[in-house]
């Protein structure tokens, strides 16, 4: 089984509830399975500290519990990005008062190098699995992705020119207006093309060396510079890189994965600043409601193999509505599974209670020092949402692990 992993934004919330869905395919060792990646903002910083501490190839599933893991635990729980981070403003605007005004997504990249040891450039990433690292362009208003042999869009254009450090791209993926503000991007120094074949559907999800063979014609972008904002302003899931609304996933996926982390809209007073991020809220939630509900409706309708993995989910909750979905189809025999999975499993003893489930998903969005608690409250959330998500909607394929069962609750 192919597998494509979308990993969503939403801070260090984001970060840590997808390295529970990892852990969770890990337990199986399913991430050798994997074969695209495409992250946002917080997931793009979950892949980067995965690969920054498994020598930046993807880990076996071993290692990356054995390994990974517990450097990321402990970096996470020690060292505070955030504070890092205002501390290299201050320092700034003391010699230089106008520094206020500037971006401070460079700032945001050379902590990503010198404190968290994503040292590697983008042109260095392995090709397997494929990770697409989503941004915004500004100029544009299209998804700008960043790979290991190529970035751009389809408007300004693409080059194959990508040697510039994986910290640019993750800190452009994770750039928050208002907070980090965006990654300014110098395209005259490097050549441009576009392709002209138009490809549409699966036929997109060609491999680098098909890409580099296609038809192109050079091209000059239109913008000098170009800025590469939060991707979460524009797919907050990282889906489009894998699914086609026509045609549903791309090449070289069996079974999509979309974990989503993204909380609840926290902007809702009448400050200047509040109605800014409110106004922000609005459209990103809306889309990210669009995107979740064309993967649902492909599950259901066309039969695609997959899960959507949501952070705030209770055992309850989802084996519930997965037992509803069966009786719709009359499906008995599933239902029946269903309600008995339904006694056995949902009890606070076998997993967090609804009140932890819900304070994981109602933490704030933030790149602060996490506490050794709220970093064990989102990775077992994590686990156990992808753990009874895969066992309530393909049983045959997953089996129920329950974390407390599992090699994490002792590691």
């Amino acid at each position: 089984m192919r597998i494509g992993l979308a990993l969503s934004g939403g801070g260090f919330r984001a970060t840590v509830f997808h390295l529970g869905v990892l852990a969770r395919l890990a337990e199986e060792r399913r991430l050798e399975d994997v074969t695209f990646l495409s992250t946002v903002s917080g997931g793009s910083v979950c892949a980067a500290l995965v690969y920054a501490n498994s020598g930046f190839e993807w880990p076996t599933s071993d290692h990356f519990r054995d390994e990974v893991v517990p450097r990321v635990r402990e970096l996470l729980t020690t060292q505070d990005l955030q504070r890092g981070l205002v501390w290299r403003v201050l320092t700034s605007v003391l010699q230089s008062p106008l520094s206020l005004l500037e971006t401070r997504a460079d700032d945001f990249s050379a902590l990503l190098k010198e404190d968290w040891g994503i040292t590697a450039s983008l042109s260095e990433l392995p090709e397997n699995p494929r990770w697409m690292i989503n941004a915004a362009c500004y100029e544009t208003g299209r998804n700008w992705r960043f790979e290991g042999f190529r970035m751009g869009d389809y408007v300004l254009g693409y080059t194959y020119d990508t040697d510039i450090p994986l910290g640019d791209a993750v800190a452009a993926s994770a750039a928050v207006p208002g907070l980090v503000g965006p990654l300014v991007l110098d395209t005259q120094p490097r050549s441009w093309f576009k392709y002209k074949d138009r490809l549409s559907g699966v036929k997109e999800q060609m491999d680098p060396d098909s890409h580099m063979h296609r038809k192109t014609e050079e091209t000059t972008p239109e913008y000098s510079k170009v800025h590469l904002w939060d991707g979460g302003i524009y797919d907050n899931l990282g889906l489009e890189g894998l699914h086609n609304f026509v045609d549903g996933w791309r090449e070289g996926v069996d079974f999509l994965i979309a974990s989503s982390a993204s909380g609840r809209p926290q902007s809702k007073g009448y400050r200047r600043w509040q109605v800014i991020l409110r106004i922000i809220d609005i459209p990103m939630y809306q889309v990210l409601a669009l995107r979740s509900r064309a993967i649902v409706e492909r599950f259901k309708v066309h039969k695609d193999q997959g899960s959507y993995v949501h952070i705030g989910n209770t055992c309850e909750y989802v084996l519930t509505d997965a037992r509803k979905e069966a009786l719709r189809r009359k499906d008995l025999e599933e239902a029946r599974r269903l309600e008995d999975a339904i006694a056995r499993l949902c009890s606070d003893s076998k997993c967090l209670s609804d009140d932890e489930a819900v304070r994981a998903r109602d933490m704030e969005t933030t790149a602060r020092r996490l506490s050794q608690e709220e970093f064990e409250r989102l990775f077992r959330h994590g686990f156990e949402v992808a753990d009874y998500t895969l066992y309530a909607y393909h049983g045959d394929e997953f089996k129920y692990i329950g974390y407390s069962k599992s090699r994490w609750s002792q590691s």
